[in-house]
């Protein structure tokens, strides 16, 4: 994903209509506590030029002989010698994010999101199935999409109106910014870089149900602004599918959201013009999120996560931030346009809503629905379900044949696989007096050796959220520490005593390493801020063109953990082509890894899952033999 980066700013009538459509985000009028604590957050800082670059050092170690290292310690010296190169970029670098809520953020939505070109999915969007239920609700299409509207817009209401509890994370508040982006938005594309279109939540009061190619509206207020009961969701939904069924699957409008950016954008524009086109378009953006009603009905785990990743490019709209997705046969699941939100929020959202379907009597709510005497035509909403015309030109319906067939290409090189342990969880693994996330990236280090022979750059997302507008700091997994408990691990003459101490260090500094990351003391994002205060046509310094400082940063493995016990899967796209994508979960008493990388490449899905068997294994026996027999009962 690397890329030249621009600030986030858009020229002349383009830069606009961006601060039209973000206003209502900075307009907020306090009405609850849900962002009580903002004004008391402290900002970003940026880190010293010596911590940073000793942290610097001590990553890309691993991969570098004695010569090498040495080579690379001296352009680092020279970088941060008194009156040198780094002292005047950390100079400007200061003197920038003075008064700025975020230094890093005046670029990154941009840098990292909205000027990437390629396809958001599979590339760039992530999913959550979610866990089965077994019981009526479960296996009807119609009730749990009903539910999952309900629990939405529930949750929306308490977004709209600040009545959500601010997070509070082992005493430090967390930034709430990102739950602006949650509703009544869209991703938009634009020239270089896309746009966020945004509209008012109380002037919109919908939700799109798109079921065979048709989008229809869905209503969740009535024309009074009260809120409509579940009853009321359900009738609308079952009258779509009695309207969809009366006609032919409608063209795959939203499969040209599955397209490169630009050419999205040269179809959107043949698109608007149109005035029906543009109207029909403008009510998907506005809507408050859209939930999918599928024909298919996947069993395997594998079946269900591809249907929430990407399904088959069609019955979708992937611009959307909030996507759900409801099969024939019950399963569901969630899609993430990533643009202005990572996943802890939508993961709190979807933990929201699934806890409260949960808890859900079938039998009292089927009775609600059949006592409920009223048509749909009597609810008192603006209009009926009606699917939004689209007036397709023959232009037009090339471009979405288009996209369907690349859509079909570009998920084809993806291969991907989903490993399941249900040997043991956090339960046990906290039983070793290790933090659990550190368990299983030092699984996946020594999984990953197993398969390639090979220590690579990794990645894990680490959340800066204890700052005022905080997204993301990288943390670098592969250390000293964890290269000799790999090491270690993989000589067969090496004692549990020796397993067991290196992997006690690895994880200690997995540990310290995160901790400094989210308190905004990583490596990359400060040296990403330097680079941006180079001056047209200065030199860049030698530390940035050292080819350690692009390996280092070249993530083979691209990793994260989200905190849910309601999904069963979740996932996203390798980063570059030579690499794995992980996403893991580590449950009570499960442990989960969607696997995904390019086909033809030499790496292997299927390969990768059996070695994290195998180490799994392996580290569950030789850990479990230092325990207490009361310990390990």
């Amino acid at each position: 994903m690397d890329r030249k980066s621009a600030d986030i700013m858009f020229k002349g009538a383009q830069m606009g209509k961006m601060v039209r459509n973000l206003k209502q985000f900075s307009t907020s009028a306090l009405k609850g506590d849900l962002y009580k604590y903002q004004k008391d957050l402290p900002r970003l800082p940026v880190p010293t030029l010596q911590e940073t670059t000793a942290r610097y050092l001590k990553s890309v170690q691993p991969y570098l002989s004695a010569q090498q290292y040495e080579q690379t310690k001296a352009k680092v010296e020279e970088f941060i010698r008194p009156g040198g190169t780094g002292e005047t970029l950390q100079q400007r670098l200061s003197e920038f994010a003075q008064g700025k809520d975020n230094w890093l953020a005046e670029w990154w939505d941009d840098y990292a999101y909205m000027s990437y070109r390629d396809p958001v999915v599979p590339f760039v969007s992530y999913f959550f199935s979610h866990k089965d239920i077994r019981n009526p609700v479960g296996k009807d299409q119609l009730l749990k999409a009903t539910l999952i509207a309900h629990y939405t817009i529930d949750f929306m209401e308490q977004v709209q109106n600040e009545t959500l509890e601010p997070e509070i994370i082992k005493g430090n508040s967390f930034c709430m910014n990102a739950f602006k982006y949650m509703f009544n938005n869209s991703r938009v594309p634009a020239e270089g870089s896309d746009i966020t279109k945004a509209y008012d939540g109380f002037s919109h009061r919908y939700f799109v149900a798109i079921h065979k190619n048709h989008f229809y509206k869905v209503y969740h207020h009535d024309k009074n602004g009260t809120r409509l009961d579940k009853s009321a969701i359900y009738k609308q939904l079952q009258y779509i599918l009695h309207d969809a069924a009366s006609k032919p699957k409608g063209i795959p409008v939203g499969a040209l959201t599955s397209l490169n950016r630009d050419e999205w954008l040269s179809s959107y524009n043949n698109l608007i013009k149109s005035p029906i086109n543009n109207e029909s378009l403008e009510s998907i953006f506005a809507s408050s999120f859209v939930i999918c009603l599928d024909v298919n009905s996947p069993v395997t785990i594998e079946e269900k996560s591809k249907n929430c990743w990407h399904g088959d490019g069609e019955n979708r709209f992937f611009d959307k931030p909030l996507e759900f997705f409801v099969s024939a046969n019950g399963n569901s699941g969630f899609l993430g346009e990533h643009s202005r939100m990572d996943a802890t929020p939508t993961v709190q959202m979807n933990n929201y809503i699934y806890s409260q379907i949960t808890k859900e009597d079938p039998v009292k709510l089927i009775s609600e629905i059949a006592q409920d005497t009223k048509t749909v035509a009597q609810l008192n909403v603006e209009t009926t379900p009606a699917a939004l015309p689209f007036d397709v030109s023959a232009v037009v319906r090339k471009d979405i044949a288009d996209a369907v067939e690349k859509f079909h290409k570009t998920v084809d090189t993806v291969d991907s696989a989903v490993f399941q342990y249900h040997g043991y969880g956090k339960n046990l693994i906290k039983q070793f007096k290790v933090s659990p996330d550190a368990y299983m990236q030092m699984l996946m280090q020594l999984a990953y050796y197993k398969l390639t022979g090979k220590i690579r750059p990794t990645y894990e997302s680490a959340a800066t959220r204890k700052y005022l507008k905080g997204r993301t700091e990288t943390g670098r997994v592969v250390s000293p520490e964890s290269v000799a408990f790999v090491k270690t691990w993989s000589n067969p003459e090496a004692s549990t005593e020796e397993k067991v101490a290196t992997f006690q260090a690895a994880c200690k500094q997995h540990v310290k390493y995160l901790s400094e990351a989210a308190d905004g003391r990583g490596v990359d994002r400060h040296f990403f801020g330097l680079k941006q205060m180079l001056k047209p046509n200065e030199p860049v310094p030698e530390v940035f063109a050292d080819p350690v400082f692009g390996y280092s940063s070249t993530w083979f493995i691209s990793s994260s953990q989200i905190p849910s016990e309601y999904f069963q899967s979740w996932g996203w796209s390798q980063v570059i082509d030579e690499g794995f994508g992980l996403a893991y979960l580590i449950n009570s008493e499960w442990l989960h890894v969607h696997i995904s990388c390019r086909k033809g490449n030499g790496l292997r899905s299927d390969w990768c899952k059996w070695y994290l068997t195998d180490t799994a294994d392996e580290m569950k026996e030789v850990l479990s033999s230092t325990l207490t027999p009361k310990a390990k009962l």
